[in-house]
Formats: structure tokens, C-alpha cells, sequence
């Protein structure tokens, strides 16, 4: 989740919906035992951990709070604990692999933690950091909410359209509902930017998505019965295109987390019955994922392999993706090099059209700014990339922090 997620992904996107105010484990509960310090908000990467010793809390991932990783790591006998994803715990006695603090702030550190829905516990990416020090003199009693640690730079007037150029038709919208009305008002802000002609919900139907628009349905994970709503609404809408699974290769709450061979399986029953008649997509993996993995020791590359091993019969139109990595990776490659080659990677892989359909680099405005500027040229002249979606369509990403019109990022992507 990365999330990638966003990622936050569809979690971070519900926290996001909620209007939730979630805040970071820096007040009342660290003062009252001051042998911890909140060094920051981590960047954290999946192929150099910063704290590489994951631990498994007593009580389980669904119960993990920061006092619970903290008293964790303690006994297993390091200093420093991190939480990550809302549910994982990290330990270790240094920061390693160049490890730094995120350089958008607090931001990415934005998932409720499972065991206490009123702190953070990390994020896509990003671990919420503490040092423990018996001499160590009580913490700040300030309290920092993900809501006042947005850095995003957005304004309460709504951005007019002022591009008339029309696109390759391969840029979406990946929007959220979660707005007073409950549609897709956080979409229809880029009606009128000509470049911008599709979009999804991770659901269906569309909630009122503007006609200018195609919208492209998804069932997001395996339906319990039959579900007669997603076949009677693909029957009845006859789309082009329909979307699969989200992330089922990974485990974490906000994904649908399902082995190959039960995917392959719904997808017999869910989506081959209308491949005579619109384009399927595979499941949308986290391409740029080592390492984690849904129920086997596999990374997203093999699940999906795994997963058209058990659907042989199943007729592919394209293949789905996410991306998820900081603007400023601490290594050698640029954010836009490592994009580039992982959606070159995912279609030399699969050998089909590649749907970006979540991508995100973490860091400030002007970072993924400029991220942007370089990655969306670059993707409209590959004949091989057929569509994406920048993550996300709702305030504070795309949107501005009130909802009423688009960020300064949402403008730089209606508009490169």
C-alpha cells in the first residue's frame, strides 16, 4: 500500500472519507510513562527496513497499539520501536539503511492504529518512530492530528478549468464517495479539464460520476453468495471495461487479501461470464511489493503468476498495477526512474496493455509536482500504458482540504 496507502490505500482513503481525527501517541499516554520519545515520522522501504526487526506482538496485529510495540520491543530487548500500516511492529537499537524522517512531515503517518482507533500507527511506508531512555524527561504534550499535519498546500476556491487540450485518454480518476452527499462530487471537479476522461470508485455504481466521464466498475473483493448486484450491473450497464480485485496480494486491512487460487476461482465466476463482452482486467497488485505477500511467501509478481495458474480458462484484456514510493527514494534512482521501471517491468512481465490504476510518490507538493510532470509525458507516449489513476480524487490529495475544488497537485495533474 504502499499505498502502497493511500496507500492508503482504500483505508487510508476511509479515514480520509470519515473526516476522522486521529492523533499521534505524543500526549497523555507517552507523558504518563516518559521513558519513550516520538523521534518522527519514517520513511521506511520494503527492501531496506529502517528498523528491521519485525516482531509479533502477544496479542495479535488487530490489538497493536504503540504502547503494545513499544513494550514488545523492550522485552525482545531494543530501544527503538516503530509502528507501520497500522498493525506491524518494528524494532531495532539504530536507524539503519539511511533511514530518515519522511520529508513530508507527519503526513504519510496516517493510519489509525487496530487496537486504538485515536492514535497512529504509521502508514503506507511510513513508521511512527519512538526511543526508549529510562532518564529520558517527559514528552511534549502536544497533540498531532493527522488533520493538522497535512502539508498539502490547497485553497477553499474551487480552480476553474482552463485547459482546452485534449489527452490520450488514458488519464482517470480514482474518487471517493465520502463526502456529506455520498457521490462523486470530489470527481466532478475535473469536468472540463479535457485530459481527464475516466474514472472508479473501488466499487459500484458510479454515485452520480458526471456523463463526460466513463466510468469503470470494480468488484473489489470476492462477493459473498452469489451477488446478483455486480452481474445484474454489468449486464444491464454493458461497460467496456470492468476492473478486479484490489490488492489481494496483500494482507493489511485495506486490501482484499485473497489467495491465488480463490481468486482465480472468482474470477470463473464473477467476471470470465462476461469476457465476450467487455475487457477484464487482472487483479490490481501492488507491482513495486518484495516481499509481502497474501497467505504463501510470494511477492506480487508471483501471486499473480499463481493466480492465472488456477484461472487457465479466465480471457485477460489488461493487466492492473499500483505504485507507491517517496518522491525521494534514498538510493540512487529517481522517483520517476523507479516508476517508469516498474510499469515497464509489470508489462514485459504479462505482455499486456498495463492499467496504472493507484500511484502515488510520497513527499511535499511540490515533489509530487514535479514527479508528475515527468511521469505523465512519459506514460501518455508508451503504446503499452493504457490508462491511470494518481491517487486520489478526495481532499487533501487531488482535492483541497475543504472539498470544493482542486489542489494544487490535482491542477498539475488535470493539466501536464
Amino acid at each position: 500500500m504502499e499505498l502502497l496507502g493511500l496507500l492508503v490505500l482504500v483505508f487510508g482513503l476511509n479515514l480520509v472519507a470519515t473526516g476522522m481525527t486521529i492523533g499521534r501517541d505524543i500526549s497523555t499516554t507517552l507523558e504518563a510513562r516518559s521513558t519513550w520519545t516520538f523521534l518522527g515520522c519514517y520513511r521506511d522501504n520494503v527492501d531496506g527496513r529502517v528498523l528491521p526487526n519485525g516482531e509479533a506482538v502477544l496479542a495479535g496485529t488487530n490489538a497493536m497499539t504503540n504502547v503494545l510495540c513499544q513494550s514488545t520491543c523492550l522485552q525482545a530487548g531494543f530501544s527503538i520501536a516503530g509502528t507501520e500500516y497500522a498493525g506491524e511492529c518494528w524494532c531495532g537499537n539504530e536507524i539503519i539503511n539511511g533511514g530518515g524522517l519522511a520529508p513530508d512531515g507527519n503526513v504519510g503517518c496516517n493510519m489509525p492504529c487496530k487496537g486504538a482507533s485515536d492514535e497512529t500507527c504509521g502508514g503506507p511506508n511510513r513508521l511512527d518512530v519512538y526511543s526508549y531512555s529510562p532518564s529520558t524527561s517527559p514528552a511534549s504534550t502536544q497533540t498531532t492530528t493527522t488533520s493538522g499535519s497535512t502539508q498539502h498546500s490547497s485553497t477553499s476556491v474551487a480552480v476553474q478549468p482552463t485547459s482546452t487540450s485534449t489527452g490520450t485518454g488514458k488519464r482517470g480518476i480514482a474518487y471517493s464517495t465520502g463526502n456529506p452527499d455520498g457521490n462523486a462530487t470530489y470527481a466532478n471537479l475535473f469536468k472540463g479539464y479535457n485530459k481527464v476522461t475516466w474514472g472508479y470508485d473501488w466499487g459500484y455504481p458510479s454515485h452520480g460520476l458526471d456523463s463526460s466521464f466513463e466510468f469503470v466498475p470494480m468488484l473489489w473483493n470476492l462477493p459473498s453468495g452469489s451477488d446478483p448486484s455486480w452481474m445484474s450491473f454489468v449486464e444491464n450497464s454493458v461497460p467496456e471495461y470492468i476492473l478486479g480485485f484490489n490488492e489481494p496480494d496483500l494482507t493489511y486491512s485495506g486490501s482484499s487479501n485473497i489467495l491465488p487460487a480463490d481468486a482465480g476461482q472468482g474470477y470463473q465466476t464473477y467476471m470470465e461470464p462476461f469476457s465476450g463482452n467487455v475487457k477484464i482486467g487482472l487483479p490490481n497488485v501492488l507491482w513495486n511489493n518484495k516481499g509481502s505477500s497474501s497467505g504463501g511467501d510470494y511477492d506480487s509478481a508471483l501471486w499473480t503468476k499463481y493466480f492465472i495458474g488456477n484461472c487457465t480458462s479466465c480471457h485477460f484484456g489488461f493487466a492492473a498495477i499500483h505504485y507507491y514510493q517517496d518522491c525521494d527514494p534514498s538510493n540512487s534512482k529517481s522517483s520517476a526512474t523507479w516508476f517508469q521501471g516498474n510499469v515497464t517491468n509489470a508489462y514485459e512481465t504479462l505482455q499486456l496493455p498495463v492499467w496504472v490504476t493507484e500511484f502515488q510518490c510520497y513527499g511535499t507538493d511540490a515533489q509530487q509536482i514535479s514527479f508528475l510532470q515527468e511521469v505523465l509525458p512519459w506514460m501518455d507516449s508508451q503504446d503499452y500504458v493504457a490508462r491511470y489513476a494518481y491517487f486520489g480524487a478526495f481532499p487533501n490529495y487531488l482535492v483541497n482540504s475543504d472539498g470544493t475544488g482542486l489542489s494544487d497537485i490535482g491542477v498539475a495533474y488535470a493539466t501536464t
